[in-house]
């Protein structure tokens, strides 16, 4: 699977954004075409959103970042974390 870092900083604000529930309406079409290519992003101008392996991508990446932030254990459940 792909790794967070072999993004772009603009391509993981789209990323992001999608995975907040916002749009890509003012990024660059070389961004969303290049996460359309990857597979991350479906759909077409206004209404572009998260594919299937975007979304899985996106959940193991903040599941792993979370993890990192609050120094979990390899392999410890980060919501069973107090205030997680």
């Amino acid at each position: 699977m792909m790794n967070w870092k072999e993004l772009s900083r603009p391509e993981q604000n789209a990323l992001q954004s999608l995975y907040g529930g916002g749009s890509l309406r003012n990024y660059d079409p070389v961004v969303k075409l290049r996460l359309q290519e990857l597979g991350l992003v479906e759909g077409n101008d206004g209404d572009e959103r998260l594919s299937a392996q975007g979304l899985d991508f996106l959940d193991i990446t903040y599941t792993q970042m979370k993890t990192r932030i609050l120094g979990l254990a390899p392999g410890a459940d980060a919501s069973e974390h107090k205030g997680a």
